[in-house]
């Protein structure tokens, strides 16, 4: 009997989420059209929303008058987005971004500070974390009561299920638990991810994207990252951390890649890759070779579009080795897309032939015909609100 019952309150749990992921996608939404999104029976959609508007986790709203046609506006409804608030950081190299988001997943306020990561021991970058994150929630005190979870993202490897960073270019410690010292002083639960996972959270939440249940997403930046969507939902693997697409091998004697191996697809089409590449064979700015500015990557990215050949055939191998990197991706998991997004994606113009001449070159037409490869415009938002996302899973 108690199987049973917990079986029934599985069910009922998921069948929440699933109406909540969706208004938080497509709100405001009439009641009927909930359960065409979902899939779920009208009677079930009825006593969920009845739920969710006594807890005040969803109101009613009018309908404009022309989307509503003659008569009464239709009445939609939609989350509250003031009932909950979460908490993001983003942990980079030398810096710490810090968000707040609402239920319906906006970003309302953020800040940005300067923290020296590679400097930080275990103890004292947890510290640190604490500090901000107090000093963050002090400023929004009404927010501050509402706060229900928190959200990590790092680049590197990551165990998910630990919170542990087992490895990260932004810190030059190895092993690192990021959730336990905040989920204490903080009273609500945190979770860590790698940022390329985040960025798939992201994607998801997009309306174009929601109804694909199986599309892999390569983040390419001062790093290459991978995350897997599968059934509609992330996988993350046996430690937390499937899915590093940027350190599958290309070539096992090639560069030396920020991980300490070589070969792998980030040592060939990673900002530093290109910048180090760049460097050897054209005059450029030396200020930091190893953790190349945006600045400088786009300085790079004009010279190739201008004419210098050396740079185009530089981004023309770049993409071919990623084509590469994505062939075997296709061959293992046949997913109905590819989605190329973040910060690299500047110059997916200068990348996207040879992507698509290193997959012709790697796999036959039949394993590569069903998938669309796609390049999304890159914005700073993306990451945050993937980590509000992330956050939000506490909340259906």
């Amino acid at each position: 009997m108690s199987n049973r019952k917990t079986d029934t309150e599985q069910i009922r749990a998921a069948n929440r989420a699933e109406v909540i992921s969706a208004l938080r996608v497509y709100g405001p939404v009439a009641r009927v059209d909930i359960g065409r999104i979902t899939g779920l029976s009208p009677a079930t959609v009825t006593a969920i929303t009845s739920e969710l508007a006594e807890h005040n986790i969803i109101q009613e709203v009018q309908a404009p008058r022309e989307s509503s046609g003659r008569g009464r506006p239709r009445v939609m409804i939609d989350l509250n987005p003031d009932k909950a608030s979460v908490l993001g950081l983003k942990l980079s190299i030398n810096e710490l971004r810090l968000m707040l988001g609402d239920l319906k997943g906006n970003i309302i306020s953020e800040a940005v500070v300067a923290v020296r990561t590679l400097d930080q021991d275990a103890e004292s970058l947890n510290a640190v974390l604490l500090k901000e994150a107090e000093h963050f929630l002090a400023q929004h005190p009404g927010h501050q009561q509402l706060l229900v979870s928190a959200g990590i993202a790092i680049q590197g490897f990551v165990d998910a299920h630990q919170g542990n960073v087992v490895w990260s270019p932004a810190l030059s410690v190895k092993h690192i638990n990021l959730t336990n010292h905040l989920q204490r002083h903080l009273g609500c639960p945190v979770e860590l991810a790698n940022d390329a996972n985040c960025i798939a959270y992201a994607v998801q939440m997009q309306q174009q994207y929601v109804e694909c249940r199986d599309f892999i997403v390569v983040m390419l930046g001062y790093g290459v990252g991978g995350s897997l969507i599968m059934n509609g939902e992330l996988y993350t693997g046996h430690l937390g951390a499937a899915a590093e697409f940027g350190h599958t091998k290309y070539s096992h004697d090639g560069p030396q890649c920020a991980c300490g191996k070589r070969g792998c697809i980030e040592a060939y089409v990673s900002d530093y890759a290109l910048y180090r590449d760049a460097s050897a064979i054209m005059n450029l700015p030396a200020t930091d070779r190893r953790h190349p500015s945006e600045k400088q990557m786009q300085k790079l990215t004009e010279l190739a579009r201008t004419g210098n050949e050396a740079a185009r055939e530089l981004f023309a191998q770049s993409g071919r080795v990623l084509g590469y990197g994505i062939a075997n991706m296709l061959a293992l998991m046949s997913p109905e897309r590819v989605v190329v997004t973040g910060p690299g994606v500047r110059a997916y113009d200068l990348l996207e032939d040879g992507v698509r001449e290193g997959i012709r070159n790697a796999l036959v037409n039949e394993l590569s015909s069903g998938t669309a490869i796609e390049h999304l415009p890159w914005s700073e938002d993306m990451t945050g609100k993937g980590i509000i996302a992330l956050a939000l899973k506490h909340f259906g």
